[in-house]
C-alpha cells in the first residue's frame, strides 16, 4: 500500500492522498446503443467505452481518458456523446475512435445523454440537472428543469418533442427541442422511473423500480398502469423495435418481451445464463437480433426478437470474461471546504500520475 501526499496552493489548498493497489474486476456496463445494423457502442464503469462493428461478435475498447462511471451514451452518424458521474461528459466526432472531455459545469451524476438532431445534444442527471448543447457536446447551457429529482432517461420522438423520466414519479416534456420543460402529473404513483420508450408517436411506455410499467396512448398526456402485471424486479430499460415487438431489461436476470404492442409481456428464456446478474440496457440491430448488457460485464444475445437469450461463444471470449484493472477517483471530502480538502484515488499498480483539478465552470486550475 502506498500513500502519496502533495500540497497545492491555487485559490484553495488541496491535500491529495492515493491508495495504490492491484484489483481486477469485471466491469458493470450501463448503456448500449446501436447506430446501424452492425455497429454499437456501450459504456460502463471506470470510463469503459466499447465498440462493435459486427453486431457484438467482437468488441474493441476505446480510450476514454477518464476513470468515472459512464451511465449514458448516444450516437448519430459520426457524433457520439457519453455522460457519467461527477458531471463528466465525453464527445467524439470521428465515429468513436477518439473521445474528449467536455464539462458542462456540475458535479452531479449525469445519467443519460441523447443526440436530438444534427449537432444538438442533451444530458440529464441528479438533482434535476439538464444541459443542452448546439455543437455536438463542445459547449453546454444549463436548462431549468423545475425539479430536484434524479433524472434517469431521455427520449425524443422527433427534433422538438421529448421526454425525461426520473425518481419520485418524475416525468418532464418539451415541445421546443429541450429548451423548456414542463412536468406531467403522475401523482397516482411514487415509483422511481428508469426508462421511457415509444411504440409510435402516440403509444409510450415507462418502466421503473419494483416492476413499475406505465402506458400512454395519447402521446404522453395521460398515463395508466398495466393491469394484471406483477413483478418485483427493478425494470431498468425498455425498447421497441417494430409496431408489435419490444423488450424490457430488468434485475435478477429477467428479460421480458412482447409481441402484441405491449398489451402482454412474457419472460424470455434465459435458463442458459448464469443467475444473479442484473440487466441495465437492451438494444436491437434488427427485429430479431438484440443485445442486453449489465452487471459484471455480462452480455447476452438474442436472434429471435428477445424470446430466448444466451451467452454466445464469441461473447464469452471477447466481452463476458473481460477483466479490467480498476481506476477510481473518489469524491473530495469535506465538501464544501475552506481551505483544505482531500481526494482519494485508486490505481491498479504503482506509477506516475497526473491529476487535473477543474473549477465549476470547467476551467483547469491546476495539474
Amino acid at each position: 500500500m502506498k500513500s502519496l501526499t502533495k500540497l497545492f496552493t491555487v485559490f484553495t489548498v488541496l491535500i491529495l492522498t492515493a491508495s495504490v493497489y492491484s484489483q481486477a474486476t469485471s466491469l458493470n456496463e450501463y448503456s448500449l446503443k446501436f447506430e446501424n445494423s452492425t455497429t454499437a457502442t456501450l459504456v460502463g464503469e471506470s470510463g469503459l467505452i466499447m465498440k462493435t462493428t459486427d453486431n457484438g461478435q467482437t468488441w474493441t475498447e476505446k480510450t476514454s481518458n477518464v476513470s468515472s462511471v459512464l451511465y449514458g451514451v448516444s450516437t448519430l452518424g459520426t457524433i457520439a456523446v457519453a455522460s457519467g458521474e461527477n458531471g463528466v461528459v465525453l464527445r467524439t466526432t470521428d465515429n468513436g475512435d477518439t473521445w474528449e472531455t467536455a464539462l458542462p459545469g456540475t458535479i452531479e451524476n449525469l445519467n443519460d445523454a441523447e443526440i436530438i438532431a444534427g449537432t444538438r445534444a442533451i444530458v440529464c442527471g441528479n438533482n434535476g440537472e439538464i444541459f443542452l448543447s448546439e455543437d455536438a457536446g463542445l459547449n453546454w447551457t444549463d436548462i431549468t428543469s423545475g425539479t430536484t429529482s434524479n433524472l434517469t432517461d431521455i427520449l425524443f420522438i422527433d427534433e422538438n418533442r421529448g421526454f425525461i423520466v426520473g425518481t419520485a414519479s418524475t416525468l418532464l416534456t418539451t415541445t421546443d427541442g429541450g429548451t423548456t420543460w414542463n412536468s406531467v402529473d403522475l401523482s397516482f404513483t411514487n415509483s422511481d422511473l428508469n426508462a421511457i420508450a415509444a411504440l409510435d408517436e402516440s403509444n409510450l411506455f415507462i418502466v421503473g423500480n419494483s416492476g413499475a410499467l406505465f402506458i400512454s396512448n395519447d402521446a404522453g398526456e395521460t398515463w395508466y398502469g398495466q393491469m394484471g402485471f406483477s413483478y418485483e424486479n427493478n425494470f431498468n430499460d425498455i425498447v421497441f423495435f417494430d409496431a408489435l415487438s419490444g423488450t424490457i431489461a430488468a434485475d435478477d436476470g429477467l428479460i421480458l418481451f412482447t409481441t402484441d404492442g405491449g398489451q402482454s409481456w412474457n419472460p424470455g428464456e434465459t435458463s442458459s445464463i448464469r443467475s444473479g446478474y442484473d440487466f441495465y440496457s437492451v438494444a436491437f440491430s434488427s427485429p430479431t437480433s438484440g443485445i442486453s448488457i449489465g452487471s459484471n460485464g455480462v452480455d447476452v444475445y438474442t436472434t429471435d426478437g428477445g424470446q430466448t437469450w444466451s451467452e454466445t461463444a464469441a461473447a464469452l471470449n471477447t466481452v463476458l470474461n473481460r477483466e479490467a484493472s480498476k481506476f477510481s477517483l473518489k469524491q473530495n471530502y469535506p465538501n464544501p471546504f475552506n481551505p483544505v480538502t482531500k481526494i482519494d484515488f485508486e490505481m491498479p499498480a504503482d506509477g506516475n500520475i497526473s491529476l487535473k483539478v477543474y473549477d465549476i465552470t470547467g476551467k483547469e486550475v491546476i495539474t
